[in-house]
């Protein structure tokens, strides 16, 4: 699947106040892109610094935004903007951290920062709070924790406003609570536990639920909205809310909500070269700067002897920038302006079919690979059917921020290439015990109820 934007126009006057839109030509979805969330002016102890041309509100004074200036309903559309911007920026941050982490990469870099998630390290409660904007930075727990603080934040703002001061109130209020609930879902999927606006630590379980919820709002708005995108919002938070269910072991709610997905739907985080926080980071690293190559989980993989074209991998020969790790280069995206899917059909019909299973299960799956011309699938026995859907959730979904709940899901039941690795890595570093990531040093220190 080869992704494209149009390209986005970028500040060039500090002055100047970005509102960039990218519209989506090749897809049904609509997602928006542009530099720093106005909302973030009031995210508090999630604030952060950025160049000049990446800051929606960038001025020449010194400062912040007050918080007041923002009390105005002719910025809706501007927060709900940024919320999606902040989401992106975590997005492609996240894929790439809890890649690492859970073997969709190879470190390759001679960078701790790097080295300590390639191994699994305890250090790495010390490196997701980082933010997403940097080179190097791997952050998850703060990115995201920001973006669904614009999306939340966004949302007050705006129920607070009279209706007829805010065009489009339904579409805005439903968009925001779809990416608030996917940042909420990723950190579910990814953290051990989690915490929200200084409470207190909670389970996993209790994350779903309230990206569950999220996406339920979005729905419920999207539903009441006439804008000409509700309908795509709805079935990006379709798909959302039912991989929430399947987290939870909701198999109705999967089924209730997948099947109301178009399977040809994509719903697409957008991605530009005009600053760092926009990049495709999966392209920079890997294919740009080489510091992580595709793990050989993910080379040279096979369907009955045909090459998987879901998978495309090139294993150059060389070395990675650690001159040690053996470097192969992801080809699903071409450069650093390649957008990602975020929500799809096929990963709601991989969700049906884990729902449904048995035949059901392996018609889903083999009509998912007719689209690659892939040789079927046969089998009448269950086992074999739920190993060869997670099988084809590792491949149709590769590089999409999945990886880590499957692993987490799946490892305990030992199927196909769900199992942790144990022992040293490439580089003789030891794999620590570490399934999921702590809540963060940064957090913990700054929470009063989380000891």
């Amino acid at each position: 699947m080869r992704i494209r934007e149009e390209p986005s126009e970028h500040c060039s006057n500090r002055n100047q106040k970005e509102t960039t839109v990218m519209e989506q030509r090749r897809t049904q979805s609509r997602s928006w892109g542009l530099g720093r969330a106005a909302g973030l002016a009031l995210a508090g102890a999630f604030l952060l610094t950025t160049a000049a041309c990446d800051s929606l509100l960038d001025v020449d004074l010194p400062g912040q935004v007050e918080a007041s200036e923002l009390d105005n309903p002719g910025l809706a559309q501007t927060l709900v903007l940024g919320a999606v911007a902040d989401f992106e920026c975590a997005f492609t941050s996240t894929s790439v951290a809890t890649g690492l982490f859970a073997d969709e990469w190879w470190t390759s870099s001679g960078l701790r920062n790097y080295n300590i998630w390639g191994s699994r390290n305890e250090e790495v409660r010390n490196f997701g709070a980082t933010g997403c904007e940097t080179f190097t930075s791997h952050g998850t727990w703060r990115p995201l924790q920001t973006a669904r603080f614009t999306a939340t934040d966004a949302i007050e703002r705006i129920e607070g406003w009279d209706p007829a001061d805010v065009p489009n109130r339904d579409f805005l209020i439903a968009q925001a609570h779809a990416y608030a609930g996917y940042s909420i879902l990723l950190l579910s999927e990814a953290f051990c536990e989690v915490a929200f606006n200084s409470g207190p630590a909670e389970s996993r379980e209790s994350g779903f639920q309230r990206a569950e919820q999220q996406f339920t709002n979005a729905i419920e708005r999207a539903q009441a909205s006439s804008h000409a995108d509700a309908a795509n919002i709805r079935q990006m938070a379709l798909v959302g809310r039912a991989r929430a269910r399947l987290n939870l072991g909701d198999m109705a709610g999967v089924e209730s909500d997948a099947s109301q997905v178009e399977r040809d739907f994509v719903h697409y985080a957008t991605y530009a070269t005009t600053s760092q926080r926009r990049r495709n980071k999966v392209v920079q690293r890997n294919n740009t700067t080489r510091d992580m190559s595709v793990h050989p989980r993910y080379r040279d993989l096979e369907v009955d002897g045909v090459p998987d074209p879901r998978v495309p991998v090139e294993v150059t020969g060389g070395m990675g920038n650690d001159n040690v790790t053996s470097l192969a280069l992801q080809q699903k995206f071409d450069s650093e302006s390649d957008d990602k899917p975020m929500a799809t059909g096929r990963e709601a019909q991989l969700m049906l079919a884990e729902a449904r299973g048995g035949q059901a299960a392996v018609d889903i799956i083999n009509e998912l690979r007719a689209d690659y011309d892939l040789p079927e699938f046969s089998s009448t026995d269950d086992a074999e059917i739920m190993r060869q859907i997670v099988e084809e959730r590792r491949r149709e979904l590769w590089m999409q921020g999945i990886r880590m709940g499957d692993m987490i899901r799946y490892s305990d039941a030992e199927l196909g290439e769900y199992t942790w690795e144990t022992g040293l890595n490439q580089k003789n570093e030891p794999y620590s015990s570490l399934t999921c990531l702590p809540i963060q040093d940064a957090e913990r220190n700054a929470n009063p109820n989380i000891s």
